[in-house]
């Protein structure tokens, strides 16, 4: 197992060259081809524990604002097996 002093392994997009990031954050330089690698899902700042916290907290719910308005008659509803009786005995 590599050491941690050398970073995290990378493969770059341009050439398939697999390289150690050296723990420097993007964009990268491939050692290669010289092309530039941006880390997009680098996240050197945050634990993923603060992330997931985060994406919670601006998760909204989709029928927020919707309000409950069961004004219907019961008699209306029928049920699946009601509805395949009612449409054999029309046929």
């Amino acid at each position: 197992m590599a050491d941690k002093k050398f970073g995290q392994k990378r493969v770059c997009s341009n050439c398939e060259t697999k390289f150690y990031d050296l723990n420097k954050n993007s964009p990268l330089t491939c050692p290669h081809c010289t092309s530039e690698i941006v880390i997009e899902n680098e996240l050197s700042n945050y634990s993923t524990s603060q992330v997931v916290e985060e994406q919670k907290k601006d998760h909204k719910d989709e029928f927020d604002g919707i309000e409950d308005s069961d004004n219907s008659n019961d008699d209306d509803v029928i049920s699946l097996d009601e509805a395949v009786v009612e449409e054999e005995d029309k046929n």
